[in-house]
């Protein structure tokens, strides 16, 4: 873990014009980012601290200017520092979907069928220039961390012959998905990156962090992450409604949309397991081990569909799941 260096904190703010402020972290996330809410002169603002050695703030200025640009709810940037990985964020206060429906489970369809129409207008407009694409490439990668992290973690280990095949099975998977009509994949898109700003209009009431790894890819990436949270359950007759409910206000094909939601589905969920364990392995963080068992549960839901396409690779992944 690499810890904020307040000097060096407070050498910023005061270029900003913020002294005698003070420094409270709120918040850490799976990355090596950190998050503190600054006090000053009646005002909150947020600093993120991503340490340069591992981490880039330019992707995450890139995406925020371009949700803004386009009337979405993201933290405006009022100063950056990208020698020490310091950005000075608004502050969008701490009522996060994950944090509210805790205490208000009624909310959740009106909540997520606002989460639901901010996608539906970020997959109308053309994505910006210069972001990876979303390819076989990356995508096995991402997979590839269950076999190096969560079947240790199991104790557990493929053989040689298994992993040639796990890698034939998954491209086999990825030639499948729509290769037209891609858009900006925020990636991340879950209910503790979505707040709750309600003085605010239309879509912008859903405030959006947690973007800096956007992608070019399939529209059905980031309703898979709304859906199928890893860290809270949706009520599965909501997640069937709200599904329906975006696939009509879209302009997707039904089998297409509904084919690339199960694969990605599928995929998302492998890779989160094999996220979880080497947070646990790598970085001492054993707390992601409590939600593996809902992330298996939904790995084992999509397997047992009896959808032809996963017939394979579900006989391969059920003897390590």
């Amino acid at each position: 873990m690499i810890f904020l260096n307040e000097e060096q904190a407070r050498k910023f703010l005061a270029e900003n014009k913020i002294k005698n402020c003070e420094i409270k972290k709120v918040a850490g996330d799976a990355s090596f980012r950190s998050y503190y809410r600054i006090f000053f002169d009646g005002e909150t603002r947020i600093l993120m601290f991503a340490p340069p050695s591992h981490e880039d703030i330019r992707p995450f200025v890139k995406i925020d200017e371009f949700l803004i640009s386009h009337e979405f709810s993201a933290p405006k940037i009022f100063a950056r520092e990208e020698e020490n990985g310091f950005l000075l964020l608004e502050d969008f206060g701490d009522d996060t979907y994950g944090k509210v429906l805790v205490t208000s489970q009624l909310q959740e369809l009106p909540l997520y069928e606002k989460a639901c129409e901010v996608l539906l207008s970020l997959h109308r407009l053309e994505a910006p220039k210069d972001i990876p694409t979303y390819n076989h490439a990356l995508l096995f990668r991402e997979v590839m961390l269950f076999v190096d992290w969560y079947l240790p973690l199991q104790k557990k280990a493929m053989s040689l012959q298994e992993k040639a095949r796990f890698k034939f099975l998954w491209f086999q998977l990825f030639d499948l998905l729509e290769k037209e009509n891609q858009v900006l994949v925020l990636r991340d898109y879950h209910a503790d990156n979505l707040m709750i700003l309600s003085s605010r209009e239309g879509i912008k009431q859903v405030g959006l962090l947690d973007f800096q790894d956007a992608v070019i890819g399939a529209k059905a990436y980031d309703l898979v992450s709304l859906l199928e949270d890893a860290r809270r359950d949706v009520d599965e007759e909501n997640r069937k409604k709200l599904f329906n409910y975006y696939l009509k206000k879209s302009s997707c094909d039904k089998i297409i949309f509904t084919r690339d939601y199960e694969i990605l589905s599928l995929q998302r969920n492998i890779k989160i397991i094999g996220i979880f364990a080497r947070l646990s392995i790598r970085d001492g963080k054993n707390n992601y081990l409590t939600l593996l068992p809902r992330v298996v549960n939904l790995i084992k839901l999509r397997l047992a569909t009896q959808n032809p396409i996963f017939s394979e690779i579900g006989d391969l992944l059920k003897k390590f799941i």
